[in-house]
């Protein structure tokens, strides 16, 4: 992976690419069309997005210090590019979320539906885009990324079977060796998650010999990268961190020994051992703390300032489900979530699912300092008008005791409660959407 793709990927969880560039060259006859003036208005924002990205790729073939390091050479382009970024995500039109079938549209609507499913983080409408793009491009490499594509949005989207599907050898083959270790690393995710942990040990070391994959490259052009080898560290020792995990809980240390001896032999040498293994049991506590609250009491809440609700509590909320989102006014993340949160409070809400909001009084906001007062006016008439926040929202009164009992540790972080009021699920960053509702509609059924 180069620098400017590690740097795009930064910068958006779903990079746009521009690998379809070749699929067609004219639209072609089509059934259906962008023709609102909000689709209109991003399919502009969209070209100039696709010819930013072409020029960017161009420049850094063709130059080396801008691939060397392109803020140092192109700093204020590249802020345009971000701003310009921020404004593509803002502007997604809200019938984006709706679009299940894309058939019928042409290859540029295609295109600007593909932008604006991946700008939104909208993985379903996402999948749709991308499997109808198949019928239209033309070359093998296209082909191939886009199939490679599909089948990681497929593992994010809680279908492994059919990432596994699009995921052939060929396609494997194909893939640039960290995004077959994010494939793989995937597929053992999910597989853990259904119990399946053989399945998640077999994907879980494939993972580990891709990244091992990475490292070699890089050493063998003589590019010694200690951040990479770092990075790899860090992604290895979190991969294998449930199954050591689970090994641990069983009390089987030849299952343990015999993990630790399997992923070393396939460790480069600049991936140092002591790295992989503080990043494994900082991942191993993390899951032993998430563990051990599930199918629990949830604590009972510190006493809280409400808006846009009475005092509630988990004794009153028995009955329902109850996803609490712990934010703070200053957190991205966690503004990035609130679409989604919006989404499911009117789509379940019907089913007895309630959305709560868990915050606490920060002493700033919008890097000004304010008081505690002006703080919760601020919150009310500003903040979550702003954001559309409708559901209700506690701001403890005094400290963050409430955090601390739920061991929050990062935010935004979600939390759900089954209707007894106990935990069964932790989620801590804006992202696993689709595992999250799945959560949510199991916990709604039982």
């Amino acid at each position: 992976m180069t620098r400017f793709q590690r740097w795009a990927l930064r910068m958006s969880a779903l990079t746009f690419s521009v690998l379809l560039m070749t699929a067609c060259g004219s639209e072609e006859q089509a059934d259906k069309s962008l023709d609102s003036p909000e689709w209109q208005e991003y399919r502009t924002l969209a070209m100039r997005y696709d010819s930013m990205t072409v020029a960017f790729q161009k420049r850094e073939r063709e130059d080396p210090e801008f691939a060397a390091n392109p803020n140092a050479v192109a700093g204020a382009e590249i802020q345009k590019f971000y701003a310009l970024t921020q404004q593509l995500t803002e502007a997604v039109p809200e019938d984006i979320k709706d679009l299940t079938d894309a058939g019928g549209y042409g290859i540029d609507d295609l295109r600007t539906l593909r932008l604006a499913a991946a700008m939104s983080q909208q993985m379903k409408p996402f999948l749709a885009v991308n499997k109808e793009l198949i019928e239209h491009v033309q070359d093998r490499d296209s082909l191939l990324n886009l199939k490679l594509e599909i089948a990681q949005i497929a593992v994010m989207s809680g279908l492994p079977e059919q990432a596994e599907e699009y995921a052939t050898e060929e396609v494997l083959q194909h893939a640039e060796p960290m995004n077959r270790a994010a494939l793989y690393a995937g597929l053992s995710e999910a597989a853990l998650d259904k119990n399946d942990f053989e399945s998640g040990r077999t994907w879980a070391l494939k993972a580990v010999t891709s990244y091992g994959d990475v490292a070699r490259a890089e050493e063998e052009k003589g590019q010694a990268n200690p951040q990479m080898a770092m990075y790899i560290s860090n992604q290895v020792g979190s991969l294998i961190a449930p199954l050591m995990y689970e090994y641990r809980e069983a009390g089987d240390t030849e299952g343990m020994d015999a993990l630790v001896t399997e992923v070393r032999g396939e460790l480069p040498e600049s991936a140092k051992w002591e790295d992989v293994e503080s990043s494994m049991n900082t991942a191993v506590a993390e899951i032993a703390k998430e563990r051990e609250a599930l199918d629990k009491p949830a604590p009972t809440w510190a006493e809280h300032a409400w808006i846009g609700s009475d005092p509630l509590s988990i004794e009153k909320l028995k009955g329902k489900v109850v996803l609490i989102d712990f934010f703070a006014t200053w957190c991205q993340p966690c503004i990035r979530a609130f679409p989604k949160l919006r989404d499911w409070q009117e789509t379940y809400g019907d089913d007895g699912l309630v959305v709560v909001g868990l915050t606490t009084y920060q002493g700033r906001y919008e890097g000004s300092q304010v008081e505690p007062q002006a703080e919760m006016d601020k919150l009310t008439n500003d903040f979550i008008p702003k954001h559309e926040i409708t559901w209700p929202v506690g701001v403890e009164k005094n400290g963050r005791q409430t955090m601390q009992d739920y061991n929050v540790q990062g935010i935004p972080q979600i939390v759900l409660l089954d209707r007894e009021g106990k935990v069964q699920y932790v989620k801590v960053g804006a992202a696993d959407y689709d595992k999250t509702e799945a959560k949510i509609k199991q916990l709604l059924e039982e």
